[in-house]
């Protein structure tokens, strides 16, 4: 009997939020889930290190600040864990659509502050409302702005958002801003139209990927949060694998894993091994092609890399054959075919007497 885990997983998920595998592994919860739940944050040496120095900028009130980081490597994981470190401490705001004019965005930060109007104000008036809320308020406790997938801002935003920088005392920012995103972010701050921007980030943190040791650990950790404790193991073998398919992206991480604990319950099997990661490999990349073919037009078969490569050296081969027979063919043709050379001899002959 052949094991779709795709539609395994999608038939258990309609009539439960738990995955199939949870009974026979005996987990209280779903321990790789896409989803940025702070209760599993893996705080690797590159994760540890960025949250150290963000909650330190907070602290030293220092202003703006931006992570980055690739698809998938936890950026909005550690969001989240740094506004449940911030409770108590800070007046948060978490922007998740940047996509917004400079007034809607003012007018989301004053929302979630709690002191939006109802009647609409202009721009000074709605950037005048949050000087005045960050004098009553900002002096005793940090109020912190993070703007997730902030590479997808507007330019105009952005330089709005800078002029938020002039909200201040003499001896500190009264508006903490993080903007958070990929490294296309870097691109964009970069241009020369927002050159003020750049030179008010006092700290950039980069999110880096897992090495092999830290995937271990990250799998561990996430079992344990699930409620595992030593029922569910996964080979070195198999981490091994994991590490090499993924690249250290945690995301990519969380989709392997759950897909080979489903291949690992299919079989009846305790121990993930690395058979189990091959079919989750399958399962990933047989989804990938299928939404990819289903997504376009091309019907068009497909020939394989070793295959295309074999036929293109043919084809050079011919026709380097080919240009070598043509060449010898000139060359061996009868000579009334070709013009003749005119010797120095029958130069002298053609020369008119004078």
């Amino acid at each position: 009997m052949v094991w779709s885990l795709v539609e395994t997983q999608a038939n258990a998920t309609q009539s439960s939020p738990e995955r199939i595998y949870t009974d026979f592994f005996n987990l209280c919860g779903i321990p790789f889930s896409i989803t940025p739940d702070p209760e599993f944050l893996y705080l690797s040496d590159t994760h540890q290190s960025v949250f150290e120095k963000l909650q330190y900028g907070i602290r030293g009130r220092m202003g703006f600040m931006v992570l980055t980081g690739e698809v998938g490597t936890g950026k909005t994981t550690l969001c989240r864990a740094l506004l449940d470190r911030l409770q108590g401490q800070a007046r948060t705001v978490y922007v998740i659509n940047p996509s917004l004019s400079g007034k809607e965005l003012l007018a989301a930060i004053l929302d979630d502050l709690g002191t939006c109007c109802t009647v609409p104000d202009s721009k000074k008036g709605l950037i005048d409302r949050l000087n005045r809320f960050l004098l009553n308020e900002g002096l005793g406790q940090p109020v912190v702005i993070i703007i997730d997938d902030a590479q997808t801002m507007p330019l105009e935003t952005l330089e709005d958002l800078r002029l938020l920088s002039n909200l201040e005392t003499d001896k500190s920012k009264l508006l903490q801003i993080l903007l958070v995103g990929q490294p296309e972010l870097l691109e964009l701050i970069d241009r020369r139209e927002l050159r003020q921007l750049k030179q008010r980030i006092s700290i950039h943190c980069h999110l880096g990927f897992l090495s092999r040791e830290e995937v271990s650990g990250y799998i561990e950790r996430r079992l344990a949060v699930a409620g595992n404790q030593g029922q569910v193991r996964f080979s070195p073998k198999a981490v091994q694998r994991i590490h090499r398919v993924s690249k250290g992206t945690p995301r990519m991480i969380n989709k392997l894993c759950d897909l080979a604990l489903t291949a690992a319950y299919a079989a009846d099997c305790a121990m993930v091994e690395a058979r189990h990661i091959s079919v989750a490999e399958k399962e990933l990349i047989g989804t990938t092609s299928w939404k990819a073919n289903n997504g376009s037009n091309d019907t068009a078969p497909r020939i394989p890399f070793r295959k295309a490569s074999w036929l293109i050296g043919g084809l050079l081969l011919l026709a380097v054959a080919m240009g070598y027979w043509t060449y010898y063919h000139n060359e061996t043709a009868p000579s009334e075919n070709r013009p003749e050379a005119i010797s120095p001899t029958m130069e002298n002959r053609l020369e008119p007497a004078e």
